[in-house]
């Protein structure tokens, strides 16, 4: 017999190795769950998320010594809208290079609201946008 039989006898089941079982139990008598175990399984139920989304976190960051305050915000899965009104250009290509590392880190969005207005949304918020007449994109 080759090892790879060998193996596969050693691994299936054989109706001999349940022969030891059939004695285990009296003629007639019938297996029964042990007192005390709870053998009902419980519904599933929907879990509540763990952070609230009605909260919408702003910052504006002057430099990115301040990325530390709304990256923390985000990771917990609030929305973060950043005001980069206040950075320079070189900290605002910093502070965005940034964000854009975050949000793809933790598979969010980032989106541009305006020339100086970031909108990050975490995986679990989703952004709606709509056209002026209000149909959806």
């Amino acid at each position: 017999m080759g090892m790879f039989q060998r193996f596969v006898s050693k691994a299936t089941l054989n109706d001999d190795d349940f022969a030891e079982d059939e004695d285990y139990f009296e003629d007639g008598e019938e297996y029964a769950e042990p007192e005390g175990t709870d053998t009902d399984v419980s519904p599933i139920r929907a879990v509540a998320p763990a952070v609230d989304i009605a909260r919408i976190v702003t910052a504006k960051p002057a430099s990115f010594a301040d990325v530390r305050g709304f990256a923390e915000k985000f990771r917990s899965g609030l929305p973060v809208i950043l005001n980069l009104a206040a950075a320079d250009d070189a900290a605002r290509h910093r502070i965005v290079d940034f964000a854009t590392g975050l949000c793809f880190g933790l598979h969010g969005d980032l989106n541009k609201i305006s020339g100086e207005v970031i909108l990050m949304t975490p995986h679990s918020v989703h952004l709606e946008s709509q056209r002026p007449d209000g149909d959806s994109l």
